[in-house]
């Protein structure tokens, strides 16, 4: 299990690039500011965020809060016949932020009570609250990402008419 939940991968798709594009048009709102309330409006997206050429930074749209919702940037380019997805899913870079330094902090509080275990004699039960701990914020962090990373990959591999490309690595090569 990763300690802080980034995802790279790739989208394969039949459909050309400008097919692509507009497709994700017609599924992208703009982004909103801060919402209120558990109201859905009346034409809602898929997806809120914008579009650059072919590069893009989306979000799902969601009527809940989610801290750890997936932020999506990609690219769409053209290999040989098919069109290529290139995506990265992270959290939003204040959350990763705030869980680095309360995984940092908890971090050097077990150290420190480790150390007290071995030189001082310190009870070892005081480092189980700091484990505890630890691991409730790893596990929060990635159930969070994994929970929304997986919605955003199925409704994006269902409007693009994609599959997600395994890559293999063989001779200090991806496939």
């Amino acid at each position: 299990m990763k300690i802080l939940p980034i995802e790279n991968i790739t989208l394969v798709s039949n459909l050309r690039k400008e097919e692509l594009l507009a497709i994700l048009s017609e599924n992208l709102q703009k982004k909103r500011g801060l919402r209120f309330g558990f109201t859905q409006p009346k034409n809602q997206k898929l997806f809120e965020g914008y579009l650059y050429n072919d590069s893009f930074e989306i979000q799902r749209v969601i009527n809940y809060r989610n801290s750890f919702l997936p932020q999506i940037s990609g690219k769409i380019s053209t290999r040989l016949d098919k069109a290529r997805i290139e995506l990265k899913l992270k959290p939003h870079s204040f959350v990763l932020v705030f869980i680095s330094l309360w995984l940092g902090g908890v971090g050097l509080g077990l150290i420190g009570s480790l150390i007290g275990i071995f030189t001082q004699g310190v009870n070892p039960l005081a480092c189980l609250p700091l484990i505890v701990m630890f691991g409730f914020g790893i596990g929060l962090t990635n159930f969070g990402f994994k929970t929304e990373s997986k919605k955003a990959k199925n409704d994006l591999t269902k409007i693009f008419k994609a599959r997600i490309e395994e890559k293999t690595f063989t001779n200090n090569t991806y496939k």
